[in-house]
């Protein structure tokens, strides 16, 4: 642009403005909302960019604004780390702006940040305003997207009519508070349990939140939305270091905000949509996939070393790896596979190559060898140190395929012949749509062979695939592998496909020559004029698959109808190919639908006298799969819906039977945030969330840390590592019995039969200074309001204060 930072600056008020609009009108407090914003501006982006050109120097480019994010993430958490090393509250309010300004302060450093003067050139890196347009609007549809599947159905804290929880978004809530207390966490509804979990976003939540009196609406909404806009920042630098041009920048932008998997049947499985559909549920890999990208850019720049990846701050990488480790365990796993596959690739070539150039060879595996110790190492650091155990995870490479058999069989034994089929079928519609995005990985290595780039993203969605295919989780985490490595290869393979279309589209039949005496806009009109007569064709093609692509989707789900059912021929007897072509008919119709398509529009391209641009085949199939997902990208736009107040099932609804969490249970945990010392220890009866499927109580009730930001002598223990790691046959986790009874009934009894005896033991045993108990959970003694100081009761919350014994 004419002037250096307007772009920034646009896209940062426009995000900042979609931000506020969407969490404010689902119920966040607008002051809180606008505070958080300044945090995040101020105290994370502001220091992040500046320490981002203080590293990097050179002239400023655009891409130094992705690149602020995760590195103002990472002061943040050294900001936390710091703080509890000395003992004292640091607020990233405060922190943020004094490093930038330390970093200001210095003459050499401030040189480096301000970067060179502007030229008649563009700077390195530069974006024209279209460019800045367009990642605008991708974030404008990211925040709706946010907004209408996320922010609109959970609100910032209880409500009447919203009673309901999912207890993993309570159990990250809880996890903030405890890493607002500890240095080294532990598991906050039990008592002196160890936690075995990664912990960075919990970390983070923590140290940006501040006093925690928002914790619920920071940990569930606030951080986690601002991570996604993040990541898209990040993706758009990430994408221009790639191909070395905006297009790419805004080619891998899009493939996070705009493309979707294609969902032709919804029986039983539905395709992994990784960010929309996890970005709150599970926080930490949204924090993972914000560290996991910026160590891939940061890889890349050291491995590749092209123009382009100077704008990358390569020197940061051990630091995203440290953070990518710690926000999610199957993170940096899955960027192992990458490095490896590509390093395999990149020394096959070299190989092949020795003669010509004889200390490449040598060169290349020394770099792709310390790079994987280093991650390697970062890997075995965070298990034995920040996440000690195997947390219920085991290798049972028998368990996927069992279960696909059975499931396109109807039974569990079949054929030989058969079973196979079933499974090769499961596989292919299960696997091909979250992964039919990531085919512009294929067009990177088609066209640069020798570029790790392709390679990399490759051998991520491979290695996360395979890990969720021979891993097994007691509650299915073993699909965080795959939904770790897919943001990754949607990121490379859009700016991928980017680099192609700029190829594709670009005239190269030699410039058009100025004539002589015509004015500057004339010329103007003219040379765009004639571009376009060259490249229509073109873009008429490109345009007609994507516009093939999106009516072969409808066409097979018009036609070739799931209902949201099984195939019915596994509602009465039914042969083996009879089950397994029920199954696979929709997949297949689209693949034969999308491979006519594609192959037509090749065979079309390759009579124009353009010749054709390598992994042209793929990319067209690519840009038809971006337009089919359209189909499912549209109802999480719901533009002219009017979206109401998030709602839940009432509890006397609700078929599990799980208690509600009130707003009175809210406002306990809200007076004990601002009351309680943060080493005191809450006893409760809320411990089991109604009932499991197997009819036992439901071990996962974490509302009273959750709200508390404290620890409960025994609250909900279902996620505890000792639990996780249960192997008994028959034996859910989520119905698993506490492991030492008598401890629970201590708790439980100084609720429902309190005495002064017992309540003293508690106090002096157990360290417990206050008891929340609810009537849903059970019973609760009026002996409570004698026997303690009663704070509070209300909608049958209970909160009282235990009395020192003796005094």
């Amino acid at each position: 642009m004419r002037y250096r930072g307007l772009g920034e600056v646009g896209l940062l008020l426009v995000s900042g403005a979609a931000l506020l609009l969407a969490l404010t009108r689902t119920g966040s407090d607008a002051g809180m909302t606008l505070w958080w914003l300044a945090v995040v501006l101020v105290g994370v982006l502001a220091p992040g960019w500046v320490a981002v050109r203080a590293i990097r120097a050179g002239r400023v480019a655009a891409t130094d604004l992705g690149w602020a994010g995760p590195t103002g993430l990472v002061l943040a958490l050294l900001t936390w780390l710091l703080a509890h090393l000395v003992g004292q509250r640091l607020p990233t309010l405060v922190v943020g702006p004094l490093v930038a300004a330390v970093i200001l302060a210095v003459p050499a450093t401030r040189r480096r940040v301000l970067g060179g003067d502007d030229t008649a050139d563009e700077p390195a890196g530069s974006w024209p305003a279209a460019a800045w347009a367009a990642l605008a609007v991708l974030v404008l549809v990211a925040v709706r997207w946010l907004w209408v599947g996320g922010l609109a159905l959970m609100p910032p804290r209880p409500t009447a009519t919203y009673e309901l929880w999912n207890p993993d978004v309570l159990y990250q809530t809880a996890l903030t508070g405890e890493l607002r207390r500890e240095l080294v966490p532990g598991y906050p509804m039990v008592d002196g349990e160890p936690l075995g979990y990664h912990w960075f976003f919990h970390a983070l939540a923590a140290q940006l939140s501040g006093t925690g009196v928002d914790d619920l609406d920071v940990a569930t909404r606030l951080l986690p939305a601002t991570l996604v806009v993040i990541l898209l920042l990040l993706a758009a630098a990430v994408g221009h270091q790639v191909t070395g041009h905006w297009s790419g920048g805004v080619g891998a932008a899009a493939a996070l905000a705009v493309v979707r998997p294609i969902a032709v049947d919804t029986w039983v499985q539905p395709p992994i949509n990784a960010v929309p559909n996890y970005w709150q549920l599970s926080p930490t890999a949204a924090l993972g996939w914000v560290f996991g990208l910026a160590a891939v850019g940061t890889l890349l720049a050291v491995l590749r070393r092209a123009p382009s990846d100077r704008l990358a701050p390569a020197v940061l990488l051990p630091l995203f790896a440290v953070g990518a480790a710690g926000a999610k365990s199957a993170q940096l796993p899955v960027i192992i596979c990458g490095v490896g596959l590509a390093g395999l690739a990149v020394l096959v070539g070299h190989w092949r190559r020795r003669a010509e150039a004889p200390g490449r060879l040598r060169a290349s595996v020394l770099r792709y060898g310390l790079y994987l110790l280093l991650l390697a190492a970062v890997t075995g650091l965070a298990v034995l140190v920040l996440y000690p155990g195997s947390y219920g995870l085991r290798f049972t490479p028998s368990f996927w395929p069992q279960f696909e058999r059975t499931l396109v069989l109807g039974r569990s034994r079949g054929s030989t012949g058969a079973e196979i089929v079933a499974v090769v079928v499961g596989f292919v519609r299960r696997w091909a749509p979250p992964l039919f995005p990531t085919l512009g990985l294929l067009v990177l290595v088609r066209r640069r062979p020798g570029d790790p780039t392709g390679w990399l993203g490759i051998g991520v969605l491979v290695g996360g695939m395979l890990a969720a295919l021979t891993f097994r989780h007691p509650s299915g985490s073993q699909y965080y592998f795959a939904i770790a490595a897919l943001p990754i290869g949607y990121v490379l393979s859009g700016a991928g496909v980017a680099g192609w279309v700029r190829d594709e589209l670009a005239s190269r039949k030699g410039a058009v020559v100025p004539r002589a005496g015509a004015s500057d806009a004339a010329d103007a009109r003219r040379t765009w004029g004639e571009h376009w007569r060259r490249v229509r064709g073109r873009v008429l093609l490109v345009g007609a698959v994507a516009a093939g692509g999106l009516l072969v989707v409808l066409a097979v789900r018009r036609f070739l109808r799931s209902g949201g059912r099984r195939p019915s021929a596994l509602t009465r007897p039914h042969g083996e190919a009879e089950a397994i072509a029920a199954w696979f008919t929709p997949t297949l119709g689209l693949l034969v639908g999308l491979g006519l398509l594609v192959t037509a529009a090749w065979l079309v391209r390759r009579r124009s006298a353009v010749p054709l641009v390598r992994g042209t085949w793929v990319a067209l199939l690519a840009v038809a799969v971006a337009a089919g997902g359209v189909r499912a990208l549209a109802p999480t736009l719901s533009p002219f819906k009017s979206l109401r107040p998030a709602t839940s099932p009432t509890a006397a609804t609700d078929r599990a039977h799980r208690p509600a969490l009130t707003p009175a249970l809210f406002a306990a945990g809200q007076y004990l945030r601002q009351h309680a010392s943060p080493s005191d220890i809450v006893a409760t009866n809320r411990v089991f969330n109604g009932v499991s499927a197997s009819g036992k109580p439901d071990n996962r009730d974490f509302s009273v840390s959750a709200f508390s930001g404290l620890r409960t002598d025994v609250g909900g223990y279902g996620y505890a590592p000792r639990v996780l790691q249960l192997d008994e046959p028959g034996q859910t986790y989520v119905a698993a019995p506490f492991w030492d009874q008598p401890r629970l009934d201590a708790e439980l009894a100084v609720i429902k039969s309190p005495t002064a005896e017992n309540l003293a033991t508690a106090y002096r045993t157990r360290g417990v200074r206050w008891i929340v108990a609810d009537e849903r959970s059970g019973p609760v003694s009026p002996q409570l309001a004698s026997l303690t100081d009663l704070v509070s009761r209300s909608d049958g919350v209970w909160l009282a204060r235990l009395r020192t014994p003796g005094a």
